[in-house]
This record gives C-alpha cells, structure tokens and sequence, in this order.
C-alpha cells in the first residue's frame, strides 16, 4: 500500500497462512513464523507536490515481513492480531506517517515503498527552502523548518469476502509530534486472475487538521485544515519461474484542498509507478 496507507491486506494474508493453507511465501499468503524477504528491482517514480520538490526515483525496493500467531511486521508497519475467523481480523497496528517522504528523501519510506525513524542525517537532506516559486504573483517567503518521524497506532479491521479484500484504520499520533488523527480505508479488487493477476485497490485517507498543519502549514501564513485524499491504484503481477516474479504497479492519490491550498504546495496530486521484477529469497 502505497500512499500513507498500512500494506493493504497483511492481516488477511497472515489468517491464510494460520489456516494451513501454505508453508512458504506467496501472493496469496506467508507462512506463519519465518522471516519473508525480496527485493523488487526495476524502473519507477513518486511525484513530489511540493514547491521546489525533487520527484522520487524509485529503482530498488526492498521488503520483509513476519507474521507469527499473533503479532506480525511488515516493512516499517508493526501489529498484534486482536481476534480473527475466516472473514474478518481486529489488530492493533502502528505505522509511520506517510507525508514526510516529500520532505526528507532519506526517510525509509522512500525506500520501503508499499507501505511499499531514520539515522541518515535528515536535517542536511531536507529541501533547501519551502516556498511559492519566485515568479508567482505576490510571492510568499516561507522559513524552512523540519518535521519529525511520527508513528500512528490504533485498530485497524480487515475482511476478505469472495476475492474482495478491505481495510479500515483509525490512527492516532503516538509520538506526539503531531497528535493528530488518520482514517485510513481501501478496497482491493480482484479484475483478472490467470496465470497473473490483475488487481485495482480504492482507497482514501482522511487527515486530521492537526496533521495538514504539521506538514503543510506555515506558522503566520497557513494554517491546515483537515483534508481527505482519494487514490486508486492498479497492480499486475506474473511469476517468472523460480522466485522471480514480474510486477508493475501505478497509483494516483489526490490531494485534498487543505493541502493543495498550502503555499508549499504545488501540485494537487501525487503518481507512483513501478516496472520491474521481484526475488524473493
């Protein structure tokens, strides 16, 4: 999952696995208390909506998971499963926030895509200055300032039900740099299932007023609003042989209002897309 949303469907992936149904990793499901690791490498881009922002490139990802009887990670996303049956799964999940990937390019979820803390020296990486570009009518200077690592934890619900996977988060900065509110909903839908498979996730995340002006506001000139962003994505993917897999994916999320308004901001959007293969080890 892509655009600030917990991988979609971890938990429902790890109910399979508890069933039996499989011994090893694979699309369907993971096997219950061993490490899962691949890297996918290939040729892909995160557009960055702020003023001045560099668009991310994205050329190798990596990835690993564990899910055990109750308590699983997934890339940067951790969770202990509350109650399961065949359909649904109650966790309690944490997950870093997502915006500050615009901010910081060393921050891991520019290298843990999908969501798919860091020590890389943020402060240095951060972009040079925040503000509107200088031949934009009435011009406004904005005072670089940085944002820190922020993790949101509550419940998180997921259901499969006839090849139709949800998701439905409620979030809350647990780092207390924000201490603002997510909600955060998908659906996954299967389109074609062949030898590969064809998928489409919609989704939105709804973004407390607190988090927008954690990121997007400017003390004295804007100040954030709540906001909800839209995205929809469609993934394909296609086993090669042997532990290689084809995989392509492109995402679009739109940003909502309160952020789009923000005289950081540039762009109403933001594109992630990636060609490419994956090993898993």
């Amino acid at each position: 999952m892509l655009a600030g949303l917990v991988p979609l469907y971890a938990a429902a992936d790890a109910t399979a696995a508890r069933d039996g149904e499989c011994t090893a990793a694979s699309s369907d499901c993971v096997a219950v208390g061993k490490w899962n690791f691949s890297v996918a490498l290939g040729a892909g881009i995160r557009t960055n909506p702020l003023v001045g922002g560099q668009d991310i490139p994205l050329v190798v990802i990596p990835q690993f998971s564990y899910y055990g009887k109750r308590f699983f990670i997934d890339d940067l996303d951790l969770g202990f499963t509350l109650a399961e049956n065949d359909t649904n799964t109650l966790n309690l999940v944490a997950s870093p926030g997502y915006d500050r990937v615009f901010f910081y390019r060393s921050d891991l979820q520019n290298i843990f895509v999908g969501g798919f803390p860091t020590g890389f020296g943020d402060a240095a990486l951060a972009l040079p200055a925040e503000r509107v570009p200088r031949n934009t009518p009435n011009a406004i200077q904005v005072p670089p300032r940085s944002r820190g690592i922020t993790y949101l934890a509550g419940p998180e619900w997921t259901f499969k039900l006839d090849g139709v996977s949800g998701q439905l988060d409620l979030l809350h900065d647990v780092t207390g740099q924000d201490d603002g509110t997510e909600i955060r909903a998908a659906l996954g839908l299967p389109l074609i299932k062949s030898k590969g498979s064809l998928t489409a996730s919609l989704g939105l995340t709804w973004k407390s007023a607190a988090i927008v002006d954690y990121y997007y506001g400017a003390p004295g000139i804007y100040e954030g609003r709540s906001a909800l962003d839209p995205f929809v994505k469609l993934g394909y993917t296609l086993p090669l042989g042997g532990k290689w897999r084809f995989n392509t994916f492109a995402e679009y999320e739109r940003l909502g209002s309160a952020i789009a308004d923000s005289p950081i901001v540039a762009e109403h959007h933001v594109t992630t897309a990636f060609i490419g293969t994956v090993y898993t080890f």
